[in-house]
């Protein structure tokens, strides 16, 4: 590990993030009811646990590769992306951990709220992060992207819509569903 580059570490934790999302999302997949079809509920969110598992080995191999290419993985001046310029180094850290936060707030506002509202205020908290502070856009883009999502996934797709513990809304939410 020692003569790994550091774009080579970081390109390895985004593996290693993705194939444990992919693992988790698996292991959620598996415990959907397959209802007796070759393709049924479960073949979906399986595809893509297993397309995100692959793809983060995909990452994990070409990037070992890349380091293993003679010169211990150094960058020559020719490498499009400088060492300084690569991974964490310069990112935004309030910004990182506001979007985490609001995975976790999605979470709470989900079980508390149900879907779509969750997704409203989700994506307003997200639109925030980003320093969107316009009120015409902080209202109608969360409402209208949950709008097309509930009628997307619930409506198109037919996927259950479990109410919120705190606040059901299953009644709007049927409507725009269109069940």
């Amino acid at each position: 590990m020692a003569d790994l580059s550091y774009r080579t570490k970081i390109e390895l934790g985004v593996t290693a993030t993705v194939v444990l999302t992919g693992v988790f999302f698996a292991v959620l997949a598996w415990e959907i009811n397959p209802q007796s079809h070759e393709i049924g509920p479960r073949f979906v969110p399986m595809f893509i646990a297993a397309t995100m598992i692959l793809l983060g080995a995909l990452i994990s191999v070409v990037q070992l590769r890349l380091n293993s290419n003679g010169n211990g993985g150094e960058l020559d001046e020719a490498d499009v992306y400088e060492e300084d310029d690569y991974g964490f180094a310069n990112s935004n850290i309030t910004r990182v951990i506001s979007v985490i936060g609001c995975g976790i707030v999605y979470i709470i506002l989900f079980i508390a709220f149900g879907y779509f509202l969750a997704t409203v205020g989700s994506l307003l908290l997200i639109l925030h992060s980003f320093g969107n502070r316009k009120p015409v856009t902080l209202i109608l883009v969360p409402l209208i992207g949950a709008i097309i999502y509930q009628y997307v996934f619930m409506g198109l797709m037919g996927l259950h819509d479990p109410a919120g513990e705190l606040l059901d809304v299953s009644a709007v939410t049927k409507l725009i569903s269109g069940q």
